[in-house]
């Protein structure tokens, strides 16, 4: 191959991950210190971690998929259950967290974190196995675990108080 090399999905995909992380970012400062009252963490603690995290696979991704040459014959990343599921993979999961997103002051956190990390679990599930009721059934119990992990996590051990389905 001659020419310059042209950035794969994944190289454009980490640097997307980099200006979306930034702009997160940004906005920390506005939360106050990280450690204000002492040994609790602030409102600012878990963004900083999550940006940290996200700063650091991105770069990662980016510096990988910079230092390997695509082999020929490599092409996009296939399944034998999932078309396309370079496309839609992605997709879904950027669907699902804007229902998120939008859902979880309407419906509450059990209803929203469910549903997400239940649809999160069903797309991976499936395309591993490629047996639905396997993938829905691995999915649900992904999902209570997480979710009830997350209430845990968040309500008890930092005192917050997540948003709850009132009807």
């Amino acid at each position: 191959m001659t020419g310059s090399a042209r950035p794969n999905g994944q190289a454009i995909f980490a640097m997307l991950l980099l200006v979306l992380t930034t702009v997160y970012a940004s906005q920390i400062f506005s939360l106050g210190m990280p450690f204000a009252k002492g040994v609790e963490p602030g409102a600012s603690f878990l963004p900083i971690v999550l940006s940290a995290i996200m700063y650091v696979g991105a770069l990662r991704i980016f510096w990988v998929e910079l230092r390997k040459g695509r082999e020929d014959g490599e092409g996009a990343a296939q399944s034998d259950h999932v078309p396309a599921v370079s496309i839609i993979g992605p997709l879904a999961l950027i669907i699902a967290t804007g229902f998120f997103a939008y859902g979880l002051d309407r419906v509450g956190y059990f209803v929203a974190a469910g549903a997400y990390t239940f649809i999160v679990a069903l797309y991976f599930n499936y395309e591993a196995s490629g047996r639905p009721v396997h993938a829905v059934l691995l999915s649900a119990i992904t999902a209570a675990v997480i979710t009830v992990f997350g209430w845990l996590f968040f309500v008890r051990l930092f005192e917050l108080s997540l948003p709850v389905w009132s009807l």
